[in-house]
């Protein structure tokens, strides 16, 4: 039957053995997920007695065999997870009493491309004779018998897995938040049936901070570590793939180094890192040097493969050898598993990107305790965060302020209900942004959910509900109240009331830290509330949320800012982030088509008003480290592009759009600084169309007029600045992704990138932020519509450029007395989609300062760094 079944399908519909075997392996993975239900003729064993949480209200608990065998078999549940942990509960039944009630709250699967990601193992599904396991050869043995008269069996070796994975975790307490995901992966790997084994170890420090490993990780409780070096396979058919974020303890201090130096120079080994890209900056791989990697040959270690070095370093082979870890490095995206795999599998020409550890150098990051970061004041720790972190971070800890308590399971009802479009990743931007701490310390073998978490200053509790829409942390505690006392929000105070009153200091004591919470989310509500919150006032004393926030001035070294409220008063806005996603349709999904996602985000901007109706809007860029240039695998790429560098940039403004034309005519209408301004120079006509036709010059004598209109300079942005803020966050060819489609940008489409297709070339400029879409920053047309100047001399490669994110000049920085060719960056109108990638630049393309062309036009800069959030 199997046999006439591939016969079919390979006449009728033409497929390859590889799509007949993806085929049988997806219909056995959909039995296993509907297997082990009972057959509607089969009567059902009585069910045994249930253990109920003493803290759980059951009814009916006893359920009789006739009940069952009348009911539909339900499909099986979504994973869940208790909101609370065990709290004492009060034995009377009185209706005043504060009774809590452990509810569920949908765990969603943690890997939402599961079937990708198992694809993209298949250049490791190989299969080689086994050294132990051997089969009867029926026909050799018949053949031996007739022709030897020899009553002796053949055999042959069973053909099995080429590889062992051995899936290693990090168990330090910032992975917690990512044990559904890990266990999740290791169930699809097992399945998937590309690996002779798959078994999964817990990496962790014992009482003396040596390194070492258990079997099994999370719930699973060993006494005694064992040696990292039990993973070593001598024949190398062993791959470790250790899963970490990169932020724990052992890799400030580089205790891991030595372990991973062990298994890199035997095994073929690689770091999943559960962080996405943007945020590898933020941890421990900032340690260590950018590479990339390939493999001559299939299954060699790290040892072996050839790496292409960012920064030549000057050392002795026999040095390099010593002290030299060389670590593949990718997140959970199937392209990046895909290419690493092909490595892994020996095909030559496939470079992945990694790091490359010293075991010579002290930590350039000290490991940071919850003490260092509480020698800031409150205001300075919730700054460093909302700087740090994206806008829906930012938006999940403003709603976490109204929650009494935080644990994972309140952080999903949160997502649940409020943000549906946020991340583990936004998950994990909050728990380790600096404001929030475990409120006792994690035991090995805990479940993440029972981990309770607090503010690291009450204070910031405060601030974070006056930034927080009001009905939405009323939602957050009225939702939450009515989950943990199944009781209303006025039912709940009216308890309060009497609970605050009592005389048993216990009771007190245990409503304290809802009855407080509660009044500093109710204070901004006001209304018929306030007689609580006083009461809660009187009671508790004065409560940290005031009714207007006020800013003092202060410093701090990390982000160098200083905030004064009386310079620019900033507002949020909102605006949709596109990315493009190729997906696969049809029949056994040979159908490519692109797929536009749009996300709604938030930012801050200020606005200047030039006059007669036209404003300016400079949209803040927060500080940050990125690595600038382009990967030596991206697509048409240049060498210009190189080499790839860690720059840091300062805070600083940059306006939404490229300048449009009302806005020129407003300040070319301005006194003359230095040059004179043509009013029209533009051969696109439109007030909302950019500026074109404008030299650099131009645009500098522009900033000038603006600068002394205002009385705040402005400036073009240098081309660090510029390529930062065009990527924002993104390590893609562009900030939407792999690709470019002239349904998001104005280039000439009759060109593709990548896996793009062709789309419609328009030959003129178009109105600014006309496709409606923005980068994550909040700035528009940043790839295309028009070239736009930065402040820079032109150099023809990186080596030798700042790291600061300052401009890069080679002689005197009189800017009207420059003479030498400038740079451009972003494509333009009429120019094709490799153009406009975010790392885009070509010697080629260099321009006199004084060219003037109808797709050439700039925006603004400006440095202030005084905002008021």
């Amino acid at each position: 039957m199997i046999e006439s079944l591939i016969t079919t399908l390979k006449e009728e519909f033409n497929l390859t053995a590889d799509e007949i075997l993806d085929i049988f392996w997806l219909t056995l993975i959909r039995q296993q997920s509907t297997g082990g239900i009972p057959s509607s003729s089969k009567s059902l064993e009585p069910s045994k007695p249930q253990i109920i949480d003493d803290n759980e209200k059951s009814e009916n608990v006893t359920v009789t065999t006739q009940q069952l065998n009348n009911q539909s078999i339900p499909s099986p549940p979504i994973p869940q997870a208790g909101l609370f942990n065990k709290e004492p509960q009060s034995t009377s039944q009185t209706g005043n009493e504060l009774k809590t009630f452990p509810f569920k709250v949908p765990n969603p699967p943690s890997i939402r491309n599961a079937l990708e990601l198992a694809r993209s193992l298949r250049p490791l599904i190989q299969r080689v004779p086994s050294k132990y396991d051997a089969t009867l050869d029926e026909n050799k043995t018949a053949q031996k018998i007739a022709e030897e008269r020899v009553w002796q069996a053949v055999t042959q070796p069973v053909l099995e897995p080429w590889l062992d994975l051995a899936l290693v975790v990090d168990e330090s307490t910032s992975m917690l938040m990512w044990q559904p995901t890990v266990l999740e992966l290791q169930k699809l790997l097992r399945n998937y049936g590309a690996f002779r084994d798959v078994r999964i170890w817990g990496l962790l420090t014992n009482e003396d901070g040596k390194v070492g490993i258990r079997p099994g990780f999370g719930m699973t409780v060993t006494k005694q570590l064992r040696s990292p070096q039990e993973l070593i396979d001598p024949s190398g058919r062993r791959l470790i793939l250790l899963i970490t974020d990169c932020v724990g303890s052992i890799w400030q201090t580089k205790k891991v180094l030595p372990t991973l130096k062990l298994w890199a120079d035997e095994n073929p080994m690689a770091i999943l890192q559960m962080l996405p890209e943007w945020l590898w900056v933020r941890t421990a791989l900032k340690q260590a040097a950018m590479a990339h990697f390939y493999a001559a040959s299939p299954g060699v270690s790290n040892r072996e493969l050839s790496s292409i070095r960012r920064v030549a370093i000057e050392d002795t082979e026999a040095n390099t050898q010593k002290n030299e870890v060389k670590v593949p490095v990718f997140c959970l995206k199937p392209a990046m598993i895909f290419t690493w795999s092909q490595m892994v599998a020996g095909r030559g020409n496939v470079i992945v990107p990694g790091y490359i550890f010293r075991l010579d150098h002290r930590p350039i990051i000290p490991p940071r305790s919850v003490e260092s970061v509480t020698q800031y004041t409150p205001e300075q720790q919730l700054q460093r965060f909302r700087v740090a972190s994206s806008p829906m971070a930012r938006r999940l800890a403003s709603l976490l302020a109204a929650s009494p308590t935080i644990s994972l399971p309140v952080i999903r009802l949160i997502q649940e209900t409020l943000l549906p479009k946020s991340m583990q990743v936004n998950v994990a931007e909050v728990l380790l942004g600096g404001i929030l701490k475990p409120k006792e310390a994690p035991k090995i073998g805990q479940k993440p959910d029972e981990v309770e978490y607090r503010f690291v200053d009450p204070k910031i509790r405060s601030l974070l509900l006056e930034s927080a829409p009001v009905p939405e942390t009323v939602s957050v505690l009225s939702n939450y109240i009515e989950k943990k006392f199944q009781k209303s929000l006025e039912e709940f105070i009216a308890i309060l009331k009497i609970w605050t009153q009592s005389e048993d200091e216990a009771k007190v004591e245990y409503s304290r830290p809802f009855a407080i919470v509660t009044a500093e989310v109710l204070k901004r509500k006001g209304g018929r509330y306030s007689e609580f919150v006083q009461e809660i006032e009187r009671k508790f004393g004065t409560l940290e949320l005031d009714a207007a926030k006020e800013f003092s001035d202060f410093e701090f070294t990390v982000a160098t800012i200083i905030f004064e409220p009386d310079e620019i008063e900033s507002q949020n806005f909102e605006f949709e982030v596109a990315t493009i996603e190729l997906k696969h349709s049809g029949l056994l999904r040979r159908k490519k088509e692109l797929a536009i996602n749009k996300r709604t985000q938030q930012s801050q901007y200020f606005i200047e008003d030039l006059g007669n109706g036209v404003l300016l809007e400079m949209v803040a860029i927060p500080e940050g480290s990125f690595i600038m240039g382009s990967p030596i695998n991206e697509l048409e790429r240049s060498e210009t592009e190189s080499p790839q560098h860690e720059v840091t940039i300062k805070s600083f403004f940059l306006s939404k759009y490229p300048v449009t034309q009302a806005q020129w005519q407003a300040v070319a209408s301005l006194p003359e600084v230095n040059r004179k301004l043509e009013l029209n120079p533009s051969r696109f006509e439109g007030e909302n169309r950019p500026v074109e036709r404008v030299s650099w010059y131009d645009a500098v004598e522009f900033c000038e007029r603006l600068s002394q209109h205002i009385g705040q300079t402005y400036r073009l942005p240098s081309e660090a600045e510029w390529e930062y803020a065009c990527r924002a966050g993104t390590t893609t060819p562009f900030h939407f992704g792999e690709t470019i489609t002239s349904e998001l940008a104005n280039y000439n489409a009759n060109y593709i990138y990548d896996t793009g297709v062709e789309g419609t070339y328009r030959k003129e400029t178009t109105v600014v932020g006309g496709f409606g879409v923005a980068n994550a920053f909040g700035l528009y047309d940043m790839h295309g519509n028009v070239w736009e100047w930065c402040l820079d001399d032109w150099h023809d490669d990186y080596n030798g450029a700042p790291t600061d994110g300052s401009p890069w000049f080679d002689d005197n920085n009189n800017l009207y007395e420059k003479r030498r060719t400038a740079v451009l960056r972003g494509g333009s109108w009429s120019f094709n989609p490799k153009y406009c990638r975010s790392a885009f630049r070509n010697v080629s393309d260099r321009v006199e300062r004084d060219f003037i062309v109808s797709n050439i036009g700039f925006r603004v800069a400006c440095g202030v760094v005084k905002i008021l959030l």
